[in-house]
């Protein structure tokens, strides 16, 4: 489920990528990929024009399985970099996924 940012989401303990927003076909893919790859769980989007906001309460996980579905060909999660402004909690990266989570969590 994805809901556009209403603000009280800072209440929440909320992780997750920034993405720059100039790549639209990019950021609708890490949107879509992160709402697949958290199933039952609500997907904040924060559209900031030059950037998008991914929020996922507490744990978001992103897979390059998932994101290579999306985006229509095969795609390293270490060139996401280029991509991210930034992102929210910490992070774990590997070649087969990316989770952000709260700190001691994983």
């Amino acid at each position: 489920m994805t809901s556009v940012s209403d603000g009280t989401e800072g209440r929440k303990k909320m992780v997750g990528p920034i993405v720059r927003g100039m790549d639209a076909q990019f950021c609708e893919a890490m949107i879509n990929a992160v709402e697949t790859d958290n199933p039952d769980t609500e997907v904040i989007v924060d559209d900031q024009g030059g950037y998008i906001r991914i929020g996922v309460e507490r744990r978001c996980r992103l897979t390059r399985a998932t994101l290579e579905d999306e985006l229509g060909y095969t795609f390293r999660l270490s060139d996401i970099e280029p991509n991210l402004a930034g992102f929210s909690g910490r992070i774990n990266v590997s070649d087969d996924e990316i989770i952000w989570h709260l700190d001691r969590e994983g």
